[in-house]
């Protein structure tokens, strides 16, 4: 009796390729409306700063995924797990079409439920893939996918907001992010050949993530570190808009340069911080640096003010975009080289749950500081505060160096 044919398996090259662009484009419809938030806010007649509430409300469906159904791509595939988390960023956009500002939260919801499955999943094709000598730089090349996302948002969102109107801003995000799933099935067959079917898709133990990440000491570190990069990492990218049109009297065309010039700093970032990690390996020292850059760089944000020179404006988020954003893809290959075989997805998982933690609260108090300050000055000074806790987090400790492995759940 003939033996089937294992199915064909695209090139490593064509893997990573794939996993950033689809991952790109949900984080552009993600950014979407923080990128055309004045024009959105104007129809509805609410302020500007409220975005900062959709990004919590995103990271809330982000945590729920993340805690429910970690095992999902061991069940069905990272491949599928992956693909059926951009349907669900896709739902959400055509909730936010709605016309109605009641839309906007359901909508935001689902975006982040589908958004909570992309990275866990795609960790689990790059941990099996990538060879162990290049896993950091292919990490932080696959992490350049939420910059990139935020530069298609920054360029183009404003544009045909302005031209056309902000829902077809969003109609032309849905229409990426259908196609991300159809370049996701090319090689489904051969990258989801280790499925089981036999595992539950809904966690047991929804904390079990969270709680094992906690009880391993450089997984805690990692873990909270995550937490505070990602705090400042959202804070910068979905206020710059707002706070450019209303703090420094930019168009909103000009603001969505800026915020094109944090996402280009974010993404270059990342890479020269993955070839750097693969040098010296590890990532804890290159991350300490970051965080202590951080941590100076958000204080200068004290003194914003429309008396900045251009140049001085543009250097400022630059820096604030790279300080803040450059983590996330040697982070989380630090974080999946430490985990079981076949537990990548589940652990990589936990972590994510104490990193869009950060996401979930640096928006909604940078919000609140607006408010009762009305100075987006002293909101983004305030970056500093999570700066530092990278930076304690991520000290080096010879007490957690030799911290036993995680064991399988």
């Amino acid at each position: 009796m003939k033996t089937a044919a294992a199915p064909a398996l695209p090139s490593l090259a064509f893997l990573v390729v794939a996993l950033t662009f689809s991952h790109a484009m949900a984080a552009m419809a993600m950014m979407v409306l923080p990128a055309v938030a004045p024009l959105v806010a104007r129809e509805y007649g609410v302020d500007s700063s409220l975005v900062g509430y959709q990004i919590s409300i995103v990271s809330c469906g982000l945590l729920i995924s993340l805690l429910s159904v970690g095992n999902l791509s061991r069940k069905l595939g990272a491949c599928r797990t992956n693909q059926i988390g951009h349907s669900f960023v896709a739902i959400g956009v055509l909730l936010m079409l709605m016309p109605s500002i009641y839309f906007l939260l359901p909508g935001s919801l689902v975006i982040g439920i589908g958004f909570g499955l992309l990275a866990p999943s795609a960790s689990a094709l790059l941990i099996r893939f990538a060879p162990p000598a290049r896993r950091n730089v292919l990490f932080s090349i696959h992490q350049t996918s939420i910059p990139l996302g935020g530069m298609v948002a920054a360029l183009g969102a404003p544009v045909v907001a302005i031209n056309f109107g902000w829902r077809f801003a969003f109609a032309c995000a849905f229409i990426l992010v259908v196609c991300a799933v159809a370049l996701m099935q090319v090689g489904r067959k051969g990258w989801d050949d280790d499925r089981d079917a036999s595992t539950r898709a809904l966690a047991t133990h929804p904390f079990a993530g969270f709680l094992s990440n906690w009880r391993n000491p450089q997984l805690r570190r990692l873990s909270l570190a995550g937490f505070s990069f990602c705090w400042a990492q959202f804070c910068a990218s979905a206020f710059t808009v707002v706070a450019c049109v209303q703090a420094l009297d930019m168009s909103l065309i000009a603001a969505g340069t800026v915020l094109l010039v944090v996402q280009v700093s974010n993404a270059s970032g990342r890479v020269v911080a993955g070839w750097i990690a693969d040098r010296m390996g590890g990532a804890a020292a290159v991350l300490a640096w970051m965080g202590w850059a951080m941590l100076f760089v958000s204080i200068g944000f004290f003194w914003l003010s429309p008396e900045w020179p251009l140049p001085l404006t543009y250097l400022m988020f630059a820096a604030l975009g790279i300080t803040s954003g450059a983590w996330a893809g040697i982070l989380l290959a630090e974080v999946g080289q430490l985990a079981p075989a076949g537990h990548v997805g589940p652990v990589v998982g936990g972590a994510l749950v104490y990193i869009n933690l950060g996401k979930l609260a640096g928006p909604a108090v940078f919000a609140a500081t607006y408010a009762l300050t009305h100075s987006y000055g002293i909101a983004y000074a305030l970056i500093a505060a999570p700066a530092l806790m990278a930076v304690i987090c991520l000290r080096q400790d010879k007490n957690t160096a030799d911290a036993p492995p995680l064991s399988a759940q």
